[in-house]
């Protein structure tokens, strides 16, 4: 009987990992492939550094950045002019509807910009719902002019000082698309197919969505950085996190950053399982809808605020693996929070807000939560029944409607939800949180689902823009935390402390502040 030499046998070994694809499971389906029209997680992590790059990266470890699509760049010292200079060589994707005929180019990174500050230019017309970053942002304002320099040099100069510019750049926010593949669907009269068939230089090429069931890429082969060592890459869509920790064990998946806390134990005790913490900041929040009865009146919202039991939160739902909220942003933020106590519940206070509010024997509520958990709240149902229960001793009746994740926030967006669970994550810059949150540009077509505007807020979050000093920016966010303590529009429950978890066999998960992986520098053992 032959035997194959030794080293053909390494080879063939070596080729079956490569081909063997790399399954993540995800919580719910995302809302499109196009990052910048959503700041929804689980868009984001289907398209966002899988489909696409950025000019500029963030890097595994603390707060920095790195290289992407541009090389290197340049800040005037009155922190008004970027100059970019642009990658060579970098070919876009080839799929069954789009093929380039050039490389990327300073067109791409004009255009990625320009759509999302200019309501006229043609690229706006992919993004009905607008660009929620870029409103919130208050973008449209900022740029003085955006120019190409020549083939690959940018040049942007804005009208103010902006603090956050250099992490937007890294932000899914301003994944960089394709102008030509762009106009061609302009041309067509299909703009808004930039976000079902998307196209980038990533390391990812999409295939196939299959709604409610599992997104398919391959292994980009021009990638410019290499084709990726794990040639496919399939993304399945698992509500239920007790079936997502149980395919984790049976290794139908082999990745997961949204996990159940109670399902860890279990998981890490796995001899083919392991985890890492994630660095993003993440929080939970309860917003009420200031425009409808009676959230109208902050009395009301301060008073249901402070009944919640917020340990019970983190006993039940996050299995005491979160921090109990104190402020609206984590204090785990580089800056601009104030250090307070966690809140205990005062039902005496309450009690009397509510009756001054004209409502002493309490009222009737709906709250609207989507089914099973996320990596800012691994279970809805479980914190809005709890809730239910606390406000309950208030006389307050609240009723639970659930709704699939992407028709609420579509419809929260809308102004429609009464009250509503959701959560943040992302990088460490305090902007991109209140900016989102509680910006009065984010009450149109942003995630300001309180649909809440204060004209003190928003100067504060302008300033903190434009400030250049650390400390100026964290003075600003405390000012805005304080009138959010005051008013009341969302309560942030919980700090969420997430972990990645994935197979023992997988290399290259380290975590980033944005993400849980450079998807590229995964690889079996």
């Amino acid at each position: 009987m032959r035997t194959l030499p030794l080293v053909l046998l390494l080879l063939v070994g070596s080729t079956a990992m490569a081909a063997k694809p790399l399954v993540i499971c995800a919580d719910a389906d995302p809302d499109g492939f196009d990052p910048a029209q959503s700041a929804n997680n689980t868009t984001q992590a289907a398209s966002a550094y899988k489909i696409y790059n950025n000019l500029i990266e963030y890097e595994p470890g603390p707060f920095k950045f790195s290289p992407g699509l541009a090389e290197k760049w340049d800040i005037s010292a009155d922190g008004l002019v970027y100059t970019f200079q642009l990658r060579r060589g970098v070919k876009w994707q080839r799929t069954d509807w789009f093929k380039a005929s050039r490389d990327f180019n300073a067109d791409d990174v004009l255009w990625s910009i320009q759509r999302q500050i200019d309501a006229k230019h043609p690229g706006a017309k992919a993004a009905p719902g607008g660009f929620p970053y870029a409103l919130s942002g208050d973008w449209n304002n900022l740029f003085k002019a955006v120019e190409k320099l020549d083939e690959h040099t940018v040049r942007l100069t804005l009208t103010k000082p902006y603090a956050p510019l250099l992490e937007r750049f890294a932000h899914p926010a301003l994944s960089i698309v394709s102008a030509e593949y762009a106009l061609q669907l302009d041309k067509a009269g299909t703009p808004t197919q930039l976000a079902s068939l998307p196209v980038g230089t990533g390391p990812y090429v999409f295939r196939k969505f299959d709604k409610g069931a599992q997104i398919r890429y391959d292994a980009n082969t021009d990638y410019w950085r290499g084709k990726p060592a794990i040639a496919k890459l399939l993304i399945s869509t698992v509500p239920d996190p007790v079936v997502r920790a149980q395919k984790l064990l049976a290794g139908e998946c082999q990745l997961a950053d949204n996990i159940k806390p109670q399902d860890l134990p279990k998981l890490l005790a796995s001899s083919k399982l392991t985890g890492k913490p994630l660095r993003i900041q993440t929080s939970s929040q309860l917003f009420f809808n200031v425009g409808k009865k009676p959230f109208d009146d902050k009395r009301v919202r301060q008073a249901l605020a402070m009944s919640i039991d917020r340990a019970a939160i983190v006993k039940s739902v996050f299995d005491e693996r979160a921090e109990i909220a104190a402020t609206p942003y984590s204090p785990r933020s580089l800056w601009g929070v104030e250090t307070q106590k966690p809140a205990t519940p005062d039902l005496a206070t309450a009690r009397k807000l509510l009756a001054d509010a004209g409502y002493p024997q309490g009222f009737e509520a709906q709250m609207w939560v989507r089914p099973g958990g996320s990596g800012t709240n691994p279970n809805f149902r479980l914190t809005a029944e709890l809730i239910q229960a606390d406000w309950a001793k208030l006389g307050v009746k609240l009723t639970l409607q659930s709704m699939e994740w992407v028709e609420l926030v579509k419809r929260a967006r809308a102004g429609d939800a009464p009250t509503m669970l959701s959560g943040w994550s992302g990088a460490l810059d305090p902007d991109g949180f209140y900016s989102n949150l509680a910006g009065c540009d984010a009450t149109r077509n942003g995630y300001n689902f309180a649909q809440w505007c204060n004209a003190k807020a928003d100067a504060a979050l302008d300033g903190a823009r434009n400030a250049t000093t650390q400390a100026a920016r964290a003075k600003l966010y405390i000012e805005i935390q304080k009138l959010l303590a005051d008013e009341v529009p969302f309560t942030t429950l919980a700090y969420a402390m997430p972990m990645v978890v994935y197979d023992k066999t997988l290399l290259g998960v380290e975590p980033t502040p944005n993400d849980s992986y450079k998807v590229e520098r995964l690889h079996w053992k």
